[in-house]
């Protein structure tokens, strides 16, 4: 693989998203949804004290999580703390998958919309350089945000949430290993889903269903976390890691060796 070809992919790539001023206004609204404004109105909320007692009195959330809440989280602020911890967890596992998803339908069937895939196509440029090219141009900008937007959700909870835990209580092993670990790699996975797809449809909105098969596994992931049926821990986050991480290798091996370049520019 030429790295120098898997370059100039990238940088071509991230230039037409940086000239898309709609487009990155786009892939920021939710991360300033969930990274500033979701946790700014729960802590908030936090320091009212009829507020965090009525929260303990009706939850049922913090039994299920008493073996794994820190001994330093007082009784009245737990609930809260399993809100900001465990349920806002697999939320910001969207924030990845919406924002590759977008950039990369926007990149591959961006080129058939443009008419810029024939020509694309016709270079000396293998099928890996170019399926790895775009898949990191939509892969780092997509880590990157999320990254950003986890430090700053880390930092509000940590200054601003101070009065109320009397603790710094972000980041948990959870939240380090979805970031460093799982996020990037479901990030891949659902860029290359993208991948597959557009090679068979003709416009960017088709493309970009990807997402509703990731979002629905995060909400039940979710609605089981408040229930207590299953806690988002770090041996589920693990062993998805691994499935993940076969999926990418067996989708990105069969991507790059069945990729029908007359078949792509017929269908553009």
């Amino acid at each position: 693989m030429n790295k120098v070809r898997v370059k100039t992919i990238y940088k071509k790539e991230l230039l037409e998203i940086k000239q898309d001023k709609t487009l990155v206004a786009s892939l920021l609204t939710l991360p300033v949804i969930l990274g500033i404004i979701f946790p700014m109105i729960f802590i908030a909320l936090g320091y009212n004290k009829s507020f965090l007692l009525g929260m303990d009195k009706v939850s049922f959330m913090t039994k299920q999580f008493v073996d794994i809440i820190p001994a330093r989280i007082s009784s009245n602020t737990r609930t809260l703390y399993i809100i900001f911890m465990y349920l806002f967890l697999p939320l910001f596992l969207i924030i990845p998958i919406s924002i590759s998803n977008v950039i990369a339908s926007s990149s591959f069937v961006g080129e058939k919309e443009n008419k810029t895939i024939e020509g694309l196509l016709n270079t000396p440029i293998s099928d890996k350089e170019l399926v790895f090219g775009k898949i990191l141009s939509a892969a780092i900008p997509s880590i990157l945000i999320t990254w950003i937007s986890m430090i700053i959700y880390g930092l509000l909870l940590d200054i601003m949430g101070f009065k109320i835990f009397n603790t710094f209580i972000f980041p948990n092993v959870e939240w380090m290993f979805m970031s460093l670990i799982l996020a990037p790699l479901i990030t891949l996975l659902s860029i290359q889903l993208v991948i597959c797809i557009s090679s068979r449809v003709k416009t960017s909105k088709s493309s970009q269903s990807v997402a509703i098969i990731f979002i629905f596994p995060i909400i039940a992931f979710i609605i089981s976390q408040a229930s207590g049926i299953l806690i988002f821990g770090v041996w589920l986050e693990v062993l998805l890691s691994i499935l993940i991480l076969v999926a990418n290798i067996v989708i990105f091996n069969k991507i790059t060796s069945k990729i029908n370049r007359e078949k792509i520019i017929l269908n553009s």
